[in-house]
């Protein structure tokens, strides 16, 4: 039999057991076949691409592809993917229009290919098959898609560095994923040989695929190909020493790439920066030291991971600490933090990964037992000079990078050159803390590459639109700011006298103080924004801190008990439970 007729004999039976041509007799089937195409496309390689010519429709038979369109202003809108059985490029056939989207494969994959011509005679001979066609493309049209969900399923591990056993940490992955039996290691010996459809039909019939690479370049091509994700997993205690198979091979959307850093302890200050900059690709990074850190990866990799958003609120914020221990107590675990000035200095301690008491400790010695606010100077930009509380947070956190934080964290602060909001997920974890936590006026500004940061309340005071852009999965939003209300007990336009002023001050305060005024109006700002942004949170925490004020440090133990016993109820009240 020659190669033409074992493809015809292929096509003959892929068309039989598709949906779309039953009803068909043999001699359709055969009339059909000879007007079609089989054709292999490798994982990265473009279909089509919109505004081109609609010259025929496909058939994916194995594989899987995904279809996204620009749309006029610029942006690309992901549709979707391509299952095995359902047919792409139908609707501009129909519509006799250039192509509506771009289509890319994911996988290796197979399909069969109708010209035009073919397709008009199939439409003559046999309507009931295009009607079925019509169907399914005003089912994409009115939003009824038969494109699949996106999900990562099937994931690449590939070490990064000698000495990197891969294969035991794919076995520690898959235990991670659960469900063993439904997951599958594909190995290089296990694959050697097997057609696309092996593939395919694999991936169909499990949970997860892990492909495990190994030395050899045309298998870690492969496993790249076949997977949703690559894992780069290198060694975080030793320095970077890329071996030469690296960068990976090119895809085209690119593939996510993800670097996993094995630790033994803490992630050494400074060194994860060498790794992003040796491996630039890699736009997600993990720090794994043990079981904890191997589940948030996972959380993080299938779109059930848990971020927190701690907002800005002075003194007020120390009821994020009550808030975090009772969530804790009650199971949530957190895979992504992020926060604006106290909440973001807050929030760094968590991604530090201290427990309660520590943190409890650390910030009670900093702002009570120490006021950070105390070292008034000339007011130039500000009415304190800021050194002591860059002192203080140098000493909390030491050389850290954000980057080296063991849960990911981003903070944020106001860009007065730009009028925009500036998310800090690099460099010196301090410094960025520092930008977050600037009052205006009463802290002076953080001067970096001619811009002028601030407190990131001003624009953005619960940067729970920020998560989202970085977390597939549950939000949950801390707000300590959003209530407080600043009140006077006077009547007047002018400032009084001094002697009233001097007299005032021993008794009853009358008049909010300049640093409470400045400290609020750096808050109004973002009122509004924040009322869109927080519906993003599923769980949005509001403890009642009626008397609290901004700069009252003192109040630091009534502050805690406050978040922990308010989130105690609204958790009890809500019946929201972790995952």
């Amino acid at each position: 039999m020659t190669r033409a007729e074992t493809i015809r004999r292929r096509v003959l039976a892929a068309l039989a057991e598709q949906p779309l041509f039953a009803g068909l007799g043999g001699a359709a089937l055969s009339a059909l076949a000879d007007q079609i195409e089989w054709f292999a496309l490798a994982g990265g390689n473009v279909l089509f691409d919109q505004g081109e010519d609609s010259d025929g429709l496909f058939l994916l038979l194995y594989g899987r592809l995904a279809a996204s369109r620009r749309e006029p202003d610029g942006r690309v809108r992901e549709l979707g993917t391509v299952a095995p059985g359902e047919t792409v490029g139908e609707t501009g056939l129909l519509a006799d229009e250039p192509r509506h989207a771009r289509v890319i494969a994911l996988r290796d994959s197979e399909l069969l290919f109708l010209p035009r011509v073919g397709f008009e005679r199939l439409a003559a001979l046999h309507p009931e098959a295009m009607l079925r066609l019509v169907q399914i493309a005003l089912r994409r049209s009115y939003g009824s898609r038969s494109l699949v969900a996106p999900r990562a399923s099937c994931f690449a591990v590939l070490p990064a560095t000698e000495g990197v056993d891969a294969q035991d940490f794919a076995r520690r992955l898959a235990a991670a994923l659960g469900q063993v039996e439904h997951i599958e290691l594909v190995d290089a010996a296990l694959a050697e040989g097997k057609p696309t459809p092996w593939f395919s039909e694999l991936e169909a019939g499990r949970r997860h695929l892990i492909y495990v690479g190994n030395e050899d370049a045309e298998w870690r091509e492969r496993c790249v190909r076949q997977s949703d994700c690559v894992l780069l997993v290198g060694d975080g205690t030793r320095p970077v020493q890329l071996q030469t198979r690296l960068p990976l091979p090119a895809r085209a959307p690119a593939i996510p790439v993800h670097l996993v850093l094995l630790q033994r302890g803490e992630p050494r200050a400074g060194s994860t920066r060498d790794w992003l900059q040796a491996l630039p690709q890699a736009k997600v990074h993990h720090h794994v030291r043990g079981a904890a850190d191997l589940a948030r990866l996972v959380r993080r990799l299938t779109g059930r991971a848990t971020g927190l958003v701690l907002s800005g609120g002075g003194a007020r914020g120390f009821a994020h600490l009550g808030a975090i221990r009772a969530l804790r107590e009650a199971g949530w675990q957190f895979d992504y933090v992020g926060g604006t000035s106290i909440g973001a200095i807050v929030g760094a301690g968590l991604a530090t990964d201290w427990d309660d008491a520590s943190l409890r400790a650390l910030y009670h010695e900093h702002f009570v037992v120490n006021n950070p606010l105390r070292d008034w100077t000339l007011p130039l930009v500000a009415l304190r000079s800021g050194a002591m509380v860059s002192r203080r947070l140098r000493n909390a956190f030491g050389g850290r990078d954000i980057e080296d934080l063991p849960i990911a964290f981003f903070c944020v602060s106001s860009n007065l050159t730009d009028g925009a909001i500036e998310t800090h997920e690099h460099g010196p974890l301090w410094r960025w803390l520092r930008a977050s936590s600037a009052i205006p006026g009463i802290l002076p500004p953080v001067f970096d590459a001619g811009r002028v940061l601030v407190d990131g309340g001003v624009i953005d005071n619960l940067p729970v639109g920020e998560m989202r852009k970085r977390l597939a999965g549950d939000i949950i939003g801390i707000d300590v700011g959003g209530s407080y209300r600043l009140q006077a007990q006077v009547d007047e336009t002018e400032s009084p006298p001094w002697w009233i002023l001097l007299r005032d001050a021993f008794g009853p305060a009358k008049r909010p103080s300049i640093a409470q005024i400045l400290l609020r109006s750096g808050m109004v700002n973002s009122i509004a924004t924040q009322q869109r942004r927080r519906k993003q949170a599923r769980l949005l925490l509001t403890p009642s801190l009626r008397g609290i004020d901004l700069l009252d440090w003192k109040a630091f133990d009534r502050a805690e008990a406050a978040g922990y016993e308010y989130t105690r109820q609204r958790l009890a009240e809500s019946g929201i439970t972790p995952g």
